[in-house]
């Protein structure tokens, strides 16, 4: 298996795993609540695009008469290096891309500024 799809291939399943483990938590709290009379629904939505090597984990909706969008995660593939461009969980997406053979020096936190990237382990574009 060459790089770019063995990249790919553990972007996606650890991003569904880390959705079907959200959706599972969700399932089993209510999900829909009603306030002032108005029904609050707000879902997730797993977007894995890879054609344009994008990975995207977003929930939005209307909490009552509020709008949710909210990233939760966002990684792609850019010059053969993992963006992670944000990571809004608790489950440490980086700890299991390098479990999975990924180098530090084929992953960026593009989540830091430029100028801070030197001061991490990983790679700085």
């Amino acid at each position: 298996m060459d790089k770019l799809t063995h990249y790919r291939n553990t972007i996606q399943e650890t991003i569904k795993k880390y959705y079907e483990m959200s959706n599972y938590q969700r399932a089993n709290t209510t999900e829909t609540t009603i306030t002032n009379s108005v029904a609050s629904s707000v879902g997730d939505h797993l977007i894995l695009d890879e054609q344009r090597d994008q990975y995207l984990w977003l929930r939005c909706g209307w909490d009552a008469k509020k709008r949710v969008q909210h990233i939760i995660l966002y990684l792609q593939i850019q010059n053969g290096k993992i963006w992670v461009e944000e990571d809004s969980t608790n489950l440490a997406v980086v700890d299991d891309l390098l479990a999975a053979g990924i180098p530090k020096t084929d992953i960026i936190l593009g989540f830091h500024h430029p100028s801070k990237r030197a001061f991490t382990e990983f790679a700085i574009a």
